[in-house]
């Protein structure tokens, strides 16, 4: 990859919140430093791909008609994208976006979770290979992630996000919190962080039941709805 040094400004012409990109309409060579930038910009008006992992974080998303500064990238497939944005305002001085809040509650899901998994299993209330699922589902789920932000980033083929909510689901929801903050991946979609954390409920419901004195009425429970419902 390649990236030219200096900085041009435009506006975000289009956003896709859904798959946090959009594409940027270029004003022409510019420098948010003043002089002494060097470099060949764009052509004024036109658009350079921008995914939403070059953005700064802040609280809102990135919406049509801000003004940015930014830096271009040239992939090694050829291809063009913006990087190191940055929000400008109207007189076009650099703005500082607030940064998000770290996703302190989601570590505190992750270690309350894993302590009380290393009691239940240390006591033998739980066998260590239910432990060991969580663990290797999670290692799946966070390459699951890390490929799918490296395919946004270079426009290949994405993993869907079903796949990512069923691998959270059976297990691998703890790997999806560490890459969600590591590698800033599927942070700001509300619908899918809705989604993301109704799996993570559901599976601690059910690592519950089978942890505790819920586990032998349920399994009855379960008993009975089979024996009514067969032919």
């Amino acid at each position: 990859m390649s990236s030219r040094s200096a900085r041009q400004q435009g506006a975000l012409a289009s956003w896709n919140d859904e798959r946090g990109f959009g594409f940027i309409t270029v004003d022409g060579p510019s420098s948010a430093n003043g002089a002494g930038s060097t470099g060949r910009g764009n052509r004024t008006g036109e658009s350079v791909f921008a995914h939403i992992s070059a953005f700064p974080r802040r609280d809102a998303r990135p919406a049509p008609g801000e003004r940015v500064s930014f830096t271009v990238e040239t992939t090694n497939d050829g291809k063009t994208r913006a990087r190191n944005i940055r929000y400008l305002s109207a007189s076009g001085r650099p703005i500082r976006a607030r940064k998000s809040r770290p996703g302190t509650m989601s570590y505190v899901v992750l270690a309350t979770f894993a302590i009380a998994i290393s009691i239940v299993t240390a006591i033998g209330a739980l066998p260590w290979l239910f432990a060991a699922l969580y663990l290797v589902m999670s290692v799946i789920t966070y390459a699951s992630y890390a490929t799918d932000k490296k395919a946004a980033q270079t426009r290949q083929w994405r993993v869907t996000e079903s796949a990512l909510l069923g691998l959270g689901l059976f297990g691998g929801w703890p790997g999806a919190i560490v890459a969600q903050q590591r590698l800033r991946h599927k942070t700001q979609k509300p619908m899918f962080r809705q989604a993301f954390w109704g799996t993570v409920v559901l599976n601690i419901l059910v690592f519950a039941i089978l942890t505790t004195a819920l586990r032998e009425p349920v399994i009855e429970l379960f008993r009975l709805i089979v024996t009514a419902t067969a032919p």
